[in-house]
C-alpha cells in the first residue's frame, strides 16, 4: 500500500495534466453535439446527440473522481502513512559545495605559472601577392528553354444525381477547387421545406451541417463557403431537399479536391 501512495503523490502532477487535458477534448466535444443536436432534423439524429452528450457526462464523472482519488491518496493518506511521503514531490536543492583551501591555493599558484611563463611572439607572416588573371567576357548563347509538359488535370464529370429535385450542377465530380466557391445546383419539391449543404471526407459518411435555405432554387446559388475551412484534400459534399413531412428524396453527392 505504501508503495502506490508514493507512485500516486510522485505522478500526481502528471495526472492530473492528463485529466485536464481530457477534459478539454470533452468540452469541445460537448460543443459539437449540442451543434448537431440544434441543427438536427430527424428524431434519430437527436437521439445520437443525446447518447453522446451521456457519454461525455460519463467521461467527466469518471475525470472528477480520478482526480478526487489522486488527491486523497497525495495529501491525506500520504500524511497518514508516513510524513515523509508528502514531501516526496518537493524539489531538493542541490548543495553547494566549498572549494578546499588547499586547492584554491594549488590552483592559484598554478595560474601564475602559466600567466609568467614566456610565451613566443608568432611570426610575422608576409602575405603574398598574386596577380588576377584577366578573365575574358564570354559570348552568351541563347539557349531554348525546354517546354514544359503540362501536367495531367483529373477529368472532371457531371455529378451522377437519382433524383431531379435535387441536383448539383457544379463544381463537377472530382474537380479541383481553392477559395470561395458558390455551389450551384437545383433544390426543389412540391412540399417543399427547406434544404441543407452538408459535407464530409471523401469515403465517409460522417456528414456534417455546412448551410442551406429556405426557398426553391432551380439551376442557380445554393450556398457559398470558403474551402480553406474544409482543409486540403478529397471532401463529399451532399444536397438534401426536405419536405414539409420531414421526408426527402434521395440525396445527391459530388467529390472535390480541395488545393488551396
Amino acid at each position: 500500500m505504501r508503495i502506490i501512495i508514493q507512485y500516486i503523490t510522485t505522478y500526481a502532477p502528471y495526472i492530473y495534466a492528463i485529466c485536464g487535458l481530457f477534459a478539454l477534448i470533452q468540452i469541445y466535444r460537448l460543443w459539437q453535439v449540442r451543434a448537431e443536436r440544434r441543427q438536427a432534423v430527424f428524431t434519430l439524429e437527436r437521439e445520437k446527440a443525446v447518447h453522446e452528450l451521456y457519454n461525455i457526462f460519463s467521461i467527466a464523472m469518471f475525470l472528477v473522481v480520478t482526480m478526487g482519488v489522486t488527491y486523497f491518496f497525495s495529501r491525506t493518506l500520504a500524511v497518514a502513512v508516513d510524513p515523509d511521503l508528502a514531501r516526496v514531490i518537493v524539489a531538493t536543492p542541490t548543495p553547494i559545495l566549498a572549494l578546499n583551501i588547499t586547492n584554491t591555493v594549488a590552483l592559484s599558484d598554478t595560474m601564475n605559472l602559466l600567466v609568467t611563463t614566456n610565451t613566443p611572439a608568432p611570426a610575422t607572416l608576409v602575405p603574398t601577392i598574386t596577380p588576377i588573371p584577366t578573365l575574358k567576357t564570354p559570348t552568351p548563347s541563347v539557349t531554348r528553354a525546354p517546354t514544359a509538359t503540362p501536367a495531367s488535370a483529373p477529368i472532371v464529370q457531371q455529378p451522377a444525381c437519382p433524383d431531379e429535385r435535387a441536383v448539383i450542377l457544379r463544381p463537377g465530380d472530382n474537380e479541383r477547387v481553392s477559395g470561395t466557391i458558390t455551389l450551384i445546383g437545383t433544390a426543389t419539391h412540391e412540399r417543399f421545406n427547406f434544404y441543407k449543404v452538408e459535407y464530409a471526407p471523401a469515403g465517409t459518411q460522417s456528414f456534417s451541417y455546412l448551410g442551406g435555405g429556405n426557398s426553391p432554387v432551380i439551376n442557380g446559388g445554393l450556398y457559398s463557403f470558403n474551402t480553406t475551412a474544409l482543409g486540403n484534400g478529397a471532401w463529399t459534399l451532399r444536397l438534401v431537399v426536405v419536405d414539409q413531412t420531414g421526408n426527402f428524396p434521395e440525396p445527391c453527392q459530388v467529390t472535390i479536391q480541395v488545393q488551396n
